[in-house]
């Protein structure tokens, strides 16, 4: 088990394979635990790092409120950590967040930059499904929490197609969601709360990839189409027929799109 101090929290990562390195930074309610299956495809050309994120998974939990800006000097501590002066991120929704900071403050230190379902600002729609989710975690019950928070980050049709998996889950969290968990997922939800970046994308020189799904209940189509807008060297894919948990549903497509724009350099090709 891997772990660096950060301002007196412990934090746990992952560091596996050899290479290129790709940070992957999780979703709000993911931890390190939450990539098991994309280890061997991308570790096997590079070198791939997870980690769980103040009040996630196995890192430390804090006992006060904080906002993203805490999140980032946490990627930049396991940087330092690793002595990696440059590395390759790819941020999930709430790690897209976190993602598009780091690369707008610190572009020294990014390689290239993948934004998956993600939004540049937690407009009214966006903040009222984060109080939703507060609201159920206040229950300290893992089946509101369910009902809160996980259909709508899938697609119907996937949901509706995997019903017997999506009771396991609902299970699963009503086991696993003790009070410290619920607590630490509300503090994560509030952290993102008037996250607003928009007026620093212009700032992100990275050749970036944005990811969008069709039916992205969470972070719809028009959040990644404004980050497109704005950020000059950006190429958006558009994942059909997934939600907002693209990564799940289409976990081939996800990988191939991280994998193929991070390690394809194209730069000296000229068809001119």
């Amino acid at each position: 088990m891997a772990r660096f101090d950060f301002e007196g929290l412990p934090m746990h990562y992952e560091s596996h394979g050899a290479g290129a390195p790709i940070l992957l930074l999780n979703g709000i309610f993911m931890s390190c635990a939450s990539w098991k299956w994309f280890v061997p495809s991308f570790s096997a050309q590079n070198q791939l790092l997870l980690l769980d994120l103040a009040d996630q998974g196995i890192s430390g939990k804090v006992d006060h409120e904080y906002t993203l800006e805490m999140q980032e000097r946490a990627v930049i501590a396991l940087l330092d950590h690793l002595g990696l002066a440059k590395t390759n991120i790819c941020g999930f929704s709430y790690g897209g967040e976190i993602a598009m900071r780091l690369a707008a403050r610190y572009p020294q230190r990014i390689g290239k930059l993948v934004l998956s379902n993600t939004t540049a600002n937690t407009g009214f729609w966006l903040a009222s499904v984060g109080h939703s989710w507060e609201a159920a975690l206040s229950s300290h019950d893992g089946r509101p929490f369910f009902a809160a928070c996980i259909p709508s980050a899938y697609s119907p049709g996937f949901f509706t197609k995997h019903e017997k998996w999506a009771r396991m889950q609902e299970d699963m969290y009503e086991r696993l969601l003790t009070p410290q968990v619920c607590d630490a997922y509300a503090r994560l939800t509030r952290s993102a709360e008037f996250h607003d970046e928009r007026a620093n994308l212009k700032n992100i020189k990275a050749e970036t990839l944005v990811i969008s799904s069709q039916w992205d209940f969470i972070t719809p189509l028009p959040c990644q189409q404004e980050i497109v807008q704005a950020i000059a060297a950006a190429t958006h894919v558009i994942i059909p027929d997934a939600g907002h948990t693209v990564v799940y549903e289409k976990p081939t497509e996800f990988a191939s799109l991280v994998l193929g724009f991070v390690n394809n350099d194209s730069a000296g090709i000229d068809i001119d």
